[in-house]
């Protein structure tokens, strides 16, 4: 085991630790190793070796407070000399293995093991020596003579079995790996032949199956290598892509010793003991497979390989070679497909690079692993193949291909910037990599999707100058070239890239929309006649493409209206046509509705609805434009048509007070949710009119809500004013009254709202319990000519309440007169809209007053008035009785007195009115029993 990391070791300290089914011994050099082997060269003993001087340990010693070593069980206490370490174990029969926490400290692990015996070099070569032929074969091997059989041997030299101890390069998560079969035919094996068969025995012949063509070498995933150069000075920063968790452990150093003895010559021959020609062997296999490989014959080359794998004698190099072709041609059948051959290609690819580490398809394996999770959508773990490829092989000219696969993947996602960052770091930093070109291509696509057009400009003209007949292997480019200079202003460079794209490849993929730009372009010049013969040919000949319907589009509109409003669209429609734009936009959006201009014919078509008054239809394509294409650029757009078809639905129907169906309308197309800010006012109001007449009241308010936010609008601000108004007092919500008044306090009102906010503002003072400032707004609304009767009672009401308070009487006795007799009279008129409780608060100050001012028998009236008003079985019922009863024994009715008294004590002699009247009762028999013994005859 090898590690090569620089360092100069002086001195070592050590430690040990126990584990479930192991203890590890860990070793800490005061700088990093630069190399090291351990190997067992003892039962009880591993040494640890440092081949350099410069790494020579010194002072090697236990670490401070750590596990004392004598109670380990497996471990004993390490030693050192000049240039190795002894590891000591108390046991004899285990196994070890090593690994690394950081750059200067090494773990070995103990493990117990009964078959880990201690066998000295010596006799592991006999027994490799030993070794028999696998037991089953085909055909015979006979001996040509007694030496000969002595020294023969397999004519395919058997390599050393590998897959016991290789461990695999890295392990990324959710990668599967086939296992490697190590087993295979053993027809191919000859097993040699100790004596001289009978002469009579059968012998059967080999058979040999034709063996598929093998290709040469698989070329890597992107291209042929290039010539690499020094990083430009103006280079940008590196890129960096998404990572997942993939720990890189380091290489291993492996040292293969050869147990093969003398070759012994083998005969072949058939059942009958005929000498035979020899099986094909592994080369000549090879080279068949890898000829069908290259010929394409995936199947039959697959086949071939995996009949290769199963041969235990293969070399080294034959099994890479094997592995090699099994990963190639795995991919070559799946690349087509990748999300379905997933497995297969990480697999395959993964176990051939994991077998040799310093093979120099390694760099094209993590390209290939890199790019097969990015095309499924694996970012992390593809960022995480393409960063070992940049950090372990920097020199490879496979780098740059990495963040050309970033750059599509990115312009794929339509993250613009991030694809340009990474096509750029290719040009700037990899100026004469053969990815350049492509890189630049997709540096202009990408700066033209961000609208950076001048600069998109600068980068076509560098690759129309670097490769001037480029646009002949890729014709596309003229096209792109001709887009950038339209974008620029340059119409006539523009047609000349259009034209010239158009006479190269006039049944091209681009050719539909080249044809319309370049009607566009006689369109915007002025040249009406060519610009209809443009559009008229494209219809023809593409009429299934986006380019034709464009085409058709242009010439039932006679313009170009590709980013439509309400209003031009409005122009378009008022002229007379011999095609009808309905039938066009229907025909795209049903017959090509995956087109790309299908979003602005749904567009179109609820404008040209909107147009004729169809305002539900415009509503419902618009709603079905915002469920297709939620994110789209027009969406605005569609908004604002579904919002005007809205308003005028909703204007249409507060007329004829239909609330219901404004709210049908609002609950059945959600794209006007969420807009209250863009109704108009008129369709704000009534919209918040049909919430609160349906009980909504909170949603009443907040689309009434923007009213209140900027500065007043004349007529519909004061409109919505009222409307608020009217919810907050209909829901009795008097703190939003007063939030209200202050946030419009700088509105100029009419005499009319102003009355409405003030007389708000003091009924909500009112009910939170601050009569003090409602009194100046109630005096105010006093002097109000023709005020509503019924805001003139409650005016009245609670400035007859303040009166009272500030026991102006004869004032209180007059506004309460005033304020119950409106009470009554809004009662008679509609019992439905009567405020019992506020008649009754009436009599009641009208029984105070009068009695405070010693006026009994008037109060005695008002009293029989509030027994009127306040029926048997109210709560009040009883109070108000023992009042009256009071009253008649203050105006000296004693006998009526008693009577009520002796009823509220019958009725509930346990309330506090019936406890009340007994107690009056007694004290009044007492005071008449007392009288009885004075001289005057009274107390």
């Amino acid at each position: 085991m090898s590690v090569v990391v620089p360092a100069k070791t002086q001195a070592a300290s050590w430690y040990w630790g126990k584990h479930p089914t192991f203890e590890r011994l860990v070793i800490s050099f005061d700088t990093p190793v630069k190399n090291f082997t351990l190997s067992r060269t003892g039962s009880n003993e591993l040494t640890f070796v440092t081949p350099q001087h410069t790494q020579a340990v010194k002072v090697f010693n236990p670490i401070k407070n750590g596990n004392r070593i004598s109670t380990a069980k497996y471990l004993a206490a390490p030693k050192h000399g000049t240039k190795k370490l002894l590891i000591r174990t108390k046991v004899t029969s285990f196994r070890y293995k090593t690994s690394r926490s950081s750059n200067n400290k090494i773990a070995i692990d103990i493990y117990p093991d009964s078959k880990g015996k201690f066998t000295p070099a010596s006799s592991q070569q006999d027994s490799a020596s030993g070794k028999q032929a696998p037991k089953k074969a085909q055909a015979a091997p006979v001996a040509a003579s007694s030496k000969a059989q002595q020294s023969a041997a397999s004519p395919i030299k058997a390599g050393p079995n590998r897959n016991k101890e290789k461990r695999p390069f890295y392990s990324p998560k959710n990668v599967f790996r086939s296992r490697v079969n190590s087993g295979g035919p053993d027809n191919w094996v000859a097993k040699p032949s100790t004596a001289e068969p009978a002469q009579n025995a059968p012998v059967q012949p080999q058979s040999v199956q034709s063996a598929p063509v093998a290709p040469a070498k698989q070329s890597r995933p992107s291209s042929a290598p290039v010539k690499k150069v020094q990083p430009s000075p103006s280079a940008t920063k590196e890129p960096m892509p998404p990572v997942g968790d993939i720990s890189v452990p380091e290489k291993k150093l492996e040292k293969v010793v050869s147990t093969e003895k003398e070759e012994t010559e083998v005969i072949w021959v058939d059942k009958n003991g005929n000498k035979v020609a020899p099986p094909p062997s592994p080369s000549h296999l090879l080279k068949l497979a890898k000829m069908a490989l290259n010929n394409g014959v995936y199947d039959e080359a697959l086949e071939s390989y995996k009949e290769l794998k199963r041969v235990p004698t293969l070399t080294k190099k034959e099994r890479a070679d094997v592995l090699d072709g099994i990963a190639d041609t795995t991919y070559a059948m799946g690349k087509d497909s990748l999300p379905e051959n997933y497995e297969k290609i990480i697999a395959a690819t993964t176990e051939a690079m994991n077998f040799d580490l310093k093979s120099p398809k390694v760099p094209s394996y993590l390209l290939r692993l890199g790019y097969t999770n990015l095309k499924i959508g694996n970012v992390r773990e593809a960022g995480a193949y393409f960063n070992i490829l940049r950090h372990n092989h920097p020199k490879d000219d496979l780098v740059p291909s990495t963040y050309y696969y970033w750059g599509e993947h990115y312009f794929k996602e339509k993250e613009w910037q991030k694809a340009a960052d990474n096509f750029q770091y290719i040009v700037q930093k990899y100026p004469d990599t053969k990815f350049v070109r492509e890189a630049g291509v997709g540096l202009a696509k990408s700066l033209y999707q961000l609208a950076y057009y001048e600069q998109a400009y600068q980068i076509v003209d560098y690759v129309k100058k670097r490769w001037p007949r480029f646009y002949l292997d890729y014709p596309p480019f003229l096209s792109q070239m001709g887009d950038v200079a339209y974008r620029l202003g340059k119409p006539d460079e523009a047609r000349t890239h259009y034209w010239t794209y158009y006479n190269i490849d006039p049944d091209g993929d681009d050719a539909d929309m080249v044809l319309a730009r370049l009607g566009d372009i006689y369109l915007e010049t002025e040249e009406f006649e060519a610009a209809r013969e443009i559009y008229e040919e494209a219809v023809r000949k593409f009429p299934d493409r986006d380019g034709g319907l464009v085409s058709l589009m242009r010439l039932a509109e006679e313009g170009k209206y590709d980013t439509p409003t309400i209003s031009d669209m409005f122009s378009v429609f008022d002229k007379p046509y011999s095609l009808k734009p309905l039938e066009i936009y229907s025909k795209i959006i049903t017959e090509h509705s995956e087109s790309k201009i299908a979003p602005l014919a749904r567009l179109k078509k609820s404008i040209w609805y909107l147009w004729n008054n169809q305002h539900p239809e415009a509503l419902a394509t618009a709603s079905a434009f915002k469920e297709k294409y939620p994110n789209h650029v027009l969406i605005p757009r569609v908004k604002e048509v579904a919002m005007r078809s809205f308003s005028i639905l909703t204007a249409n129907n507060i007329k004829e007070e239909n609330y219901e169906k404004i709210l049908q309308i609002w609950d059945d197309f959600p794209i006007v949710h969420n807009q209250e800010p863009q109704l108009t006012p008129e369709s704000r109001v009534a919209l918040a009119l049909s919430m609160w007449k349906k009980d909504k009241p909170s949603k009443a308010l907040e689309i009434l809500d923007p009213f209140f936010q900027n500065l007043k609008v004349p007529q519909y601000s004061e409109m919505g004013l009222s409307l608020a108004l009217s919810v907050f007092v209909d829901n009795e919500q008097w703190n939003g009254i007063i939030e209200l008044a202050r946030r419009i306090e700088l509105w100029e009102l009419n005499k009319e709202s102003r009355d409405q906010l003030d007389y708000a503002v003091a009924l909500a003072y009112e009910n939170l319990n601050d009569p003090e400032k409602a009194v100046n707004l109630w005096a105010r609304l006093k002097k109000v000519e023709d005020m509503p009767r019924s805001k003139e009672a409650y005016i009245n009401y609670f400035l007859a309440r303040d009166a009272e308070r500030r026991e102006d009487f004869e004032l209180a006795y007059k506004l309460s007169l005033e304020a119950l007799r409106t009470f009554k009279e809004i009662a008679a008129k509609d019992p439905e809209k009567a405020d019992t409780s506020k008649i009754r608060d009436l009599l009641n100050s009208l029984v105070d007053i009068t009695e405070r001012t010693g006026r009994s028998d008037d109060a005695l009236e008002w009293a029989r008035e509030l027994a009127i008003a306040v029926p048997e079985g109210d709560p009040g019922y009883p109070a108000m009785r023992y009042r009256i009863a009071t009253l008649y024994k203050k105006t000296g009715d004693t006998a009526k007195w008693k009577d009520i008294l002796t009823q509220l004590v019958a009725a509930d002699p346990k309330s506090l009115y019936g406890r009340m009247a007994t107690s009056d009762l007694n004290t009044y028999g007492l005071s008449n029993d007392a009288s009885s013994y004075s001289p005057t005859g009274n107390l």
